[in-house]
């Protein structure tokens, strides 16, 4: 049963994806970049938006773990979100 909603609410996260990002996600980016005072050129804004939404997906699904059981924490948004592991790491 555990496996069942877990693959149900991943799908209904996948489907709400199409080309390039996620449009519903737009009110909670542009809260993201006024909350860490981030702004964007025109060419990086893309990069940026994706990398923060690979994130966030990441950490939806493992937080829909650790509801079922699977890991004793949960993952949270930071002023690192817009970065590639490699890129925080750096930091």
């Amino acid at each position: 049963m555990k496996v069942f909603i877990l693959l149900a609410l991943l799908g209904v996260a996948s489907a709400a994806v199409h080309h390039g990002v996620n449009e519903e996600l737009n009110a909670d980016w542009a809260a993201y970049k006024t909350e860490h005072g981030k702004s964007y050129d025109r060419a990086e804004e893309l990069t940026r938006r994706t990398v923060w939404e690979q994130n966030l997906k990441k950490i939806q699904h493992h937080n829909i773990r650790a509801s079922l059981g699977e890991h004793t924490y949960t993952l949270g948004m930071n002023k690192y979100g817009d970065m590639t592991t490699t890129e925080s790491l750096r930091r």
